[in-house]
């Protein structure tokens, strides 16, 4: 868990330090645990509260909401750890070095050593395991409790009752940044990186090539480690579904593709019950001939919505273009019906921008994947060019017909509509490039 920053250290903002004095007892309790000078009972087991969900629940309980926007701390959990080193198998060697460059609570190393050896003694066991393990966070007391917790496994899966500092266990587990010069080694010495990295947006200081103003730092984070391990060296993410099909990320996947990476890649739904983000898992490797990453398959062939209708956004933003020139006929996403045959707008804006000449097609831009209609339309009609609001788009028939309309409004409601838009992104707003690229399932 590391944050985006304004300055050149990357320095956590203060907030992200604040001492929480409920949290830090709790982590001086696991570390007393993987020490083994706490009486347990029951004895250490897999399925030991500081091994599974409880370190993620007191978190959340005792650090506030903003507090973990800010930070980034949003943990992997159990499956999501799980399947993402589920992607690595056959790709690294038993003794290689797995890097979680963001690690938290170390649920995703906690996944690796899970499938590690055990030696004959605790003291070897952790000792082999932290050869092979690595990681960074900006937060010293997660990595106290990474490095307990990982204790706390070794214990689990060999019947361990010997005591252990964890504290001097893990030396590649460290208090650090990932963004920093400092992690160049240890990033580039990586066999395979395993990565969750944060996903809210930030305002990057240095120049990116392509992007700039507020970014997802999920992206910032994948840019950076892409350019620092080695070019042999998987990584194993799961990351905001934004990345894969937001259009504002076309030339970030461009550049990665121009790295040489590829990857499939599953979506996964929400991250979790507390992070409404729409996340997926993917493995990215290099190649020397990548194809265009996370490319759903039903774009693959055949016709699209692009081939037969002109996709654009609604130019109308209600609280900054001002009410100046020609009064024009207004559409917006509320005023809008759903699934109209032949809506003519009754309201009125004066409006000097770029309007549209009906008939065309609106379609709401919400949309989430739990909706019973992603592409929720309606045919518009008129005499007179229309102004319309950027929570819509628009998609104008080339052959400039209402039954090219009333067709592709019949189109979107279909079920394997929903299906094919819920493969090609799951981000909570429709964008052109989503709708050009959907196969064409209309009449032809």
């Amino acid at each position: 868990m590391i944050t985006p920053t304004t300055d050149s250290q990357h320095t956590e903002p203060t907030s992200g330090k604040r001492a929480i004095i409920a949290f830090d007892a709790f982590v001086d309790g696991a570390v007393q645990a993987a020490r083994g000078r706490v009486p347990e009972t029951p004895a250490v087991t897999p399925s030991h509260p500081l091994l599974n969900g409880v370190p993620y629940s007191v978190f959340r309980r005792e650090v506030d909401i903003d507090t973990r926007r800010e930070i980034g701390a949003f943990f992997s959990g159990g499956e999501t750890a799980a399947a993402l080193v589920r992607l690595l198998s056959g790709r690294i060697a038993d003794d290689g070095l797995v890097l979680d460059p963001t690690c938290g609570i170390g649920d995703l190393l906690l996944a690796r050593a899970a499938e590690l050896p055990i030696k004959d003694t605790l003291e070897a066991t952790v000792a082999a395991w932290g050869e092979r393990l690595a990681g960074f966070d900006t937060r010293s007391d997660l990595v106290r409790l990474c490095k307990a917790r990982l204790c706390l496994l070794a214990r689990a899966r060999g019947g361990f009752t010997d005591e252990i500092d964890p504290l001097l266990a893990f030396p590649l587990i460290e208090e650090g940044d990932m963004m920093a010069a400092s992690s160049d080694a240890l990033l580039a010495r990586a066999g395979a990186i395993l990565f969750n990295p944060p996903f809210g947006k930030t305002t990057w200081p240095q120049k990116l090539n392509w992007a700039a103003g507020e970014i997802n730092a999920a992206a910032i984070f994948l840019d950076r480690l892409t350019q620092a391990v080695g070019s042999e060296t998987p990584i194993a993410a799961v990351l905001p579904e934004v990345l894969r099909c937001g259009s504002r990320y076309q030339r970030f996947r461009a550049a990665l593709t121009a790295r040489g990476y590829t990857g499939s890649f599953k979506v996964e739904g929400r991250f979790d019950a507390w992070t409404d983000v729409d996340v997926f898992t993917t493995l990215l490797v290099r190649t020397s001939a990548p194809k265009a990453l996370w490319r759903s398959d039903f774009a693959d062939s055949g016709p699209t919505i692009d081939d037969l209708y002109e996709v654009r956004v609604g130019t109308v933003v209600p609280h900054r273009d001002p009410k100046t020139g020609p009064s024009r006929p207004y559409i917006c996403a509320k005023t809008t019906p759903a699934w109209s045959g032949a809506f003519k707008p009754e309201a009125q804006r004066p409006y000097a921008g770029r309007v549209f000449s009906p008939p065309f097609v609106a379609i709401r831009r919400t949309s989430s994947p739990s909706d019973k209609f992603r592409a929720v339309a309606t045919v518009v009609t008129g005499t007179e060019p229309i102004a319309v609001e950027n929570h819509l788009l628009v998609a104008l028939p080339r052959d400039g017909t209402l039954r090219a309309c009333k067709v592709l409004v019949k189109a979107l409601r279909a079920e394997r509509t929903n299906s094919r838009l819920n493969d090609l992104m799951r981000c909570r707003h429709l964008t052109t490039g989503a709708i050009k690229t959907l196969p064409w399932v209309g009449p032809q």
